[in-house]
């Protein structure tokens, strides 16, 4: 059964933190309101690394909205749940690889919280970084009512046990070339599943590890590493792929 949505606080217009609960949790995500907001423009949800919503989440929803989109960073785990280091990120993401339905409904109830204020009718897409790469690939697998998804360094294994017959969103995914992360046969699977989706690209950047984005997880991760270049190359395809 999917939890109920209730909305605790809301940000005035321009940006900060939204207070929601889904259940009888509480969730803390962020929205960064475009100027000129209005209900048919695009919205874009921004779902976290494995550390949580935090700065980065935050610093790419305030670019997207100096851009003209309305962006809500959505909170995953629940309000304080921001872990810190590999060992307690490994487990509370774990939690959600586990137990896709619950990674799905607090997608979908994130969603639910935004749309009761902001009632947009305008495209909707979900972008994500490295766990929250894999979540909107799995959402866009299961149909969950999203225009399009970009995955950024994201696992590409599929969460549920049947592959997708047909996928209504548009999909990208954005790869780091030398990402030791992700087994070659998943990059295959992603790209045999994917064919089914309204539209399909898969971007590889050369020389760039897993988390090719994040400039600073307040810890070090072997195997994961800034790129920019993949970085400047990997926003600059998310602009083309954004309605404008």
């Amino acid at each position: 059964m999917i939890a109920s949505v209730v909305l605790v606080s809301v940000l005035a217009q321009g940006k900060g933190d939204f207070s929601y609960k889904i259940g009888n949790q509480e969730f803390l995500g962020y929205v960064a309101e475009a100027k000129g907001f209005k209900k048919r423009s695009a919205v874009v949800y921004v779902v976290q690394d494995w550390n949580g919503m935090g700065d980065h989440e935050k610093s790419v929803a305030d670019k997207l909205a100096s851009l003209g989109y309305t962006a809500f960073a959505i909170d995953v785990y629940g309000k304080g749940v921001r872990p810190s280091t590999v060992q307690t990120c490994s487990a509370e993401s774990s939690k959600y690889y586990a137990n896709p339905e619950l990674y799905m409904e607090r997608m979908s109830g994130a969603i639910r919280a935004f749309s009761s204020k902001f009632r947009p009718r305008g495209q909707q897409i979900a972008i994500g970084y490295c766990f929250g790469g894999t979540g909107v690939l799995e959402f866009a697998r299961r149909n969950l009512g999203i225009d399009g998804v970009v995955a950024f360094h994201g696992g590409l294994k599929r969460l549920g046990k049947d592959r997708a017959k047909s996928i209504s969103a548009r999909v990208l995914v954005l790869h780091g070339e030398a990402d030791t992360f992700i087994d070659k046969p998943d990059i295959a699977e992603c790209e045999a599943e994917m064919k089914v989706a309204k539209s399909y690209t898969f971007k590889s950047y050369p020389g760039a590890v897993h988390a090719f984005t994040v400039k600073s997880m307040g810890f070090s991760v072997g195997g994961a590493a800034y790129n920019e270049a993949a970085d400047k190359g990997s926003w600059s395809e998310l602009m083309k792929f954004l309605p404008r």
